[in-house]
């Protein structure tokens, strides 16, 4: 079989079922920056890094695709139980939990839950120069912290760790430059790809550079949200509640008369309204 067969084959095999797991362990958790559709979008990102890789050499790939779709699936899931940076331990949990659950074995799959486990590392070397699963699966997760959808997944996930509104800015910035970095220094040999996806990048920086500078003159909880301050303001309000971004969508009109906040929903919105 060629790479597109095979992946086409570890869909068949294990995407309904990885589903079905991730819902129910996933439950009520409101949790929209890292929910199922994270991971499915996670996944989408993991299989056009393989296909662009198997044009020239999928012999370097040191891993199967069934591997790397179990991962893509339930690197986020210890999210439902802990939404901090040890996160990947819980995540790592679940995943022998369903390789067992569905007789399949961990010897084989050995490689997964340590991968998942680690997939927050921007540092992984690969020692014999191939393209390993931490590297696909660290690099594909990255991908989904571009663009717009970065905006507000960023803005959810450190708001309820608490960071504070007027500290957010950096600490994104410096988040972001790693992965990019992560991504550009794993992918260096594809150009084509890194410069595709660079210009997702810059949108994510060029909002955060700019919500940078507002905050150093922005009042927040004035109750008058403006500009790029106001944009994670609104953000602040729907944060661990939403299943949806149509329900920030919903409350558009409220900011019409704001271009900057109109302007920012409306293409976040439209971003992950985008069929991968």
């Amino acid at each position: 079989m060629n790479l597109k067969q095979i992946i086409k084959s570890a869909e068949g095999k294990y995407l309904q079922i990885l589903e079905e797991f991730f819902t129910e362990k996933w439950g009520k958790t409101l949790l929209y920056s890292h929910d199922i559709d994270h991971h499915r979008r996670v996944w989408h990102y993991a299989k056009e890094l393989l296909t662009e890789i198997g044009k020239r050499e999928s012999d370097r790939l040191a891993f199967s695709p069934d591997m790397l779709l179990i991962a893509c699936y339930l690197h986020d899931l210890g999210m439902s139980v802990d939404i901090g940076e040890r996160h990947g331990n819980h995540s790592s949990r679940f995943c022998r939990e369903f390789l067992s659950k569905n007789g399949l074995s961990e010897n084989k799959f050995s490689e997964v839950p340590e991968a998942i486990r680690n997939h927050d590392r921007k540092d992984h070397k690969s020692c014999d120069d191939s393209l390993n699963l931490s590297t696909f699966l660290s690099s594909s997760d990255d991908l989904d912290a571009f663009g717009y959808i970065g905006v507000f997944r960023y803005a959810e996930i450190y708001l309820l760790r608490g960071v504070d509104p007027g500290a957010l800015g950096e600490k994104v910035l410096k988040n972001l430059r790693n992965r990019f970095l992560n991504f550009e220094n794993n992918f260096r040999e594809y150009p084509k790809i890194i410069l595709k996806h660079k210009s997702r990048y810059i949108e994510t920086i060029s909002f955060y550079e700019n919500y940078s500078k507002h905050s150093l003159e922005y009042k927040f909880k004035s109750g008058e949200p403006t500009g790029y301050c106001g944009v994670i303001e609104i953000f602040s309000d729907f944060a661990g509640k939403i299943t949806s971004l149509n329900e920030i969508l919903n409350n558009q009109g409220r900011f019409a008369n704001d271009k900057v906040i109109s302007t920012v929903i409306e293409r976040i919105c439209k971003s992950i309204n985008c069929k991968h």
